[in-house]
C-alpha cells in the first residue's frame, strides 16, 4: 500500500513553499481549426498543435507569520518570468503565475488561502523555431512542385484532339 504523504513532494513556486488543498490541469488538448465549405455537408479540420496547459491550485499558507508570508508569496507570484512550479500530484513544470488571489477568513486566523492560476512556459520567441518554420515552407513548396512541373510540361505537349499547341 502506497504511503501518499511520504511519496508526494511539497508544493512550491519559484522556491516558495505552500500547502495545497486542490490542484488540477485546467486546460489541455489540441487547437483544431474548423474549415467549413460553402454549400457542403462536410467540413475540414486542421490540427494546429497542442494547447498550452493551465494549472489551477487552491493553496494556503499557515502559521504565526502567515500574513507576512502570504504577502511575500504574492510578491513572488508577481515577479517577471517563469519559475518552477512543483505540485503534489502534477509533474513539475516551468510556469508563469497568471493569477494569485488571497482569501482570508475570520474563523481561520493564522491561515491565508489562495486561488492560483499558472500557465506553462512556452517559447520565448513567440512562435515556431525559425529552422522548423523554414522546413515547413520548403516542404510545402516541394509538395506542390510536382503539379507545377506537370502543368509546365503539358503546356508544350500538342493537344491531340485538335492537332495544335494550346495558346499561351
Amino acid at each position: 500500500m502506497r504511503n501518499w504523504p511520504k511519496t508526494i513532494p511539497g508544493a512550491s513556486f519559484k522556491g516558495f513553499p505552500f500547502q495545497v488543498d486542490d490542484e488540477g490541469i485546467g486546460e489541455s488538448g489540441r487547437f483544431v481549426a474548423l474549415h467549413p465549405y460553402v454549400k457542403a455537408e462536410v467540413h475540414g479540420t486542421e490540427d494546429m498543435g497542442r494547447k498550452a496547459r493551465t494549472y489551477h491550485v487552491t493553496a494556503y499558507i499557515v502559521g504565526d507569520d502567515a500574513d507576512a508570508a502570504a504577502m511575500a508569496f504574492v510578491e513572488r507570484c508577481s515577479t517577471p518570468g517563469a519559475g518552477m512550479l512543483v505540485l503534489p500530484i502534477t509533474e513539475p513544470v516551468m510556469a508563469h503565475c497568471v493569477g494569485c488571489a488571497t482569501n482570508n477568513r475570520k474563523t481561520e486566523m493564522g491561515k491565508v488561502a489562495f486561488d492560483l492560476r499558472f500557465l506553462e512556459q512556452g517559447s520565448e520567441f513567440g512562435g515556431p523555431v525559425p529552422i522548423a518554420l523554414g522546413d515547413r515552407i520548403a516542404q510545402g513548396a516541394l509538395d506542390t512542385l510536382g503539379d507545377v512541373v506537370a502543368d509546365a510540361i503539358s503546356a508544350f505537349v500538342p493537344d491531340e484532339r485538335v492537332g495544335f499547341l494550346p495558346p499561351f
